[in-house]
């Protein structure tokens, strides 16, 4: 593939970080590691992919590492961002509880998000710090953003809990360990009714003991 540039175009100072030549980049090394994994990808690999040249690359990232971290960043954004907005507090619990359940299926269980787990978890004891940091920067947020949100509803007395962001992994859990142990293992995904079904069960399941009118906290 000819390269489409020969000078390195590094960020300007201020300049917001998510450039064009920085999102081409992104874009080269998602095509790269959802076709040759991880570990098979080459740094030559995503510069030919993003058509840009090695140097370009070295501007904008030093590793795989860096910028399979910043591709996972991205989206952990995206997520914080939906569940924040989801979570505005001016609906009912049950409603809102359910629209941040449906989203997160919908966003995590997508096959490139998968795919991303599968390399994750074939990659992490080699590189455990990038491990760390993608846990720290998707599933410990989306519990913190969560549990902003239920501590939101009990200082409301919309619910008692006592230790919201214990509650706030419980619920997250509920919502994805089945699916996200069927789409790991490559089972068929639930339809749409299924889904429904599901996110009602485990909303209901995770409110119960938690209204004020049912009296003791759970954490």
């Amino acid at each position: 593939m000819k390269m489409t540039d020969t000078t390195p175009e590094p960020p300007g100072q201020g300049e917001p970080v998510d450039t064009p030549k920085r999102q081409q980049i992104l874009d080269g090394a998602r095509r790269m590691f959802l076709s040759k994994g991880f570990e098979g990808a080459s740094m030559q690999d995503v510069a030919r992919a993003a058509a840009v040249s090695k140097g370009t690359l070295y501007v904008y990232f030093d590793s795989k590492e860096a910028m399979f971290e910043a591709l996972v960043l991205k989206e952990c954004g995206r997520m914080q961002e939906t569940l924040r907005r989801l979570g505005s507090g001016n609906g009912t619990v049950e409603d809102e509880l359910t629209a941040i359940g449906r989203q997160m299926i919908g966003m995590l269980l997508q096959p490139e998000v998968m795919g991303a787990m599968r390399m994750m978890i074939g990659a992490g004891e080699k590189f455990p710090n990038l491990a760390r940091k993608i846990y720290e920067s998707g599933p410990a947020r989306s519990v913190a953003t969560l549990a902003d949100y239920l501590d939101l509803r009990r200082g409301r007395g919309d619910l008692v809990i006592d230790d919201c962001t214990a509650a706030a992994a419980e619920f997250v859990d509920l919502i994805l360990a089945g699916l996200q142990r069927r789409a790991l293992l490559m089972m068929p995904p639930l339809n749409e009714a299924e889904v429904e079904a599901h996110l009602t069960r485990r909303v209901t399941r995770f409110l119960t003991g938690l209204r004020p009118e049912t009296g003791a906290p759970r954490n």
